[in-house]
């Protein structure tokens, strides 16, 4: 699934760099096909890979090829990506100090910040990265984001939202019951605001 080129691109349609949690909230609860409605492509770097294929997701990558296309770093956007690690890491939001237990998403920015990817979307979860991400100018989107947006779209409603993030929560994925319930009601009121 390792590809070492970027992909042609074509006028119009919208990509996504992500990192492994907005991937697995998409697993859980059946919403990759609705993440590929949105993105023609989504590029995860190998890193994330790897970390799928230990959670247990390998069947839904080999399902996702086409749509999922691992990029694997050059050896300079690896160091980089350590640097942005212990960025993550040192953090005030983060909740591990550890910084290789960031290199998912730090080879996520990483990825999001090459000139291919200047007006894709990183998909990124963890309150830390989302920091590090936004001071670098990159544009980005959580998963429940993501949802708000198809409800927006009209690819599904504030119940199937609420459904999906409740599908994910079930399944281990920290998403508080007050935050899904502004998320839906934003959904609701038409907002998109995450």
């Amino acid at each position: 699934m390792a590809q070492d080129q970027p992909v042609a691109r074509s006028p119009g349609v919208t990509y996504a760099v992500s990192n492994t949690g907005p991937l697995i909230s998409a697993f859980q609860s059946d919403s990759f096909a609705l993440l590929t409605e949105i993105f023609s492509v989504v590029h995860v770097p190998a890193a994330c890979e790897s970390e799928l294929i230990e959670h247990g997701w390998e069947e839904e990558l080999r399902t996702a090829k086409g749509r999922l296309t691992t990029v694997e770093l050059a050896p300079s956007e690896q160091r980089r990506a350590l640097t942005v690690a212990r960025q993550i890491a040192r953090h005030p939001a983060t909740n591990d100090p550890v910084a290789q237990n960031h290199l998912g998403e730090a080879q996520a920015i990483v990825l999001a910040l090459r000139p291919e990817h200047h007006h894709d979307i990183l998909l990124l979860d963890e309150l830390a990265a989302r920091a590090v991400a936004k001071h670098a100018g990159i544009r980005l989107s959580g998963f429940p984001g993501i949802l708000l947006l198809a409800a927006q779209l009209g690819l599904i409603t504030a119940e199937d939202l609420k459904t999906r993030l409740e599908k994910c929560r079930a399944q281990g994925t920290y998403y508080g019951v007050v935050f899904i319930r502004q998320v839906y009601e934003m959904a609701r009121g038409g907002r998109r605001k995450l």
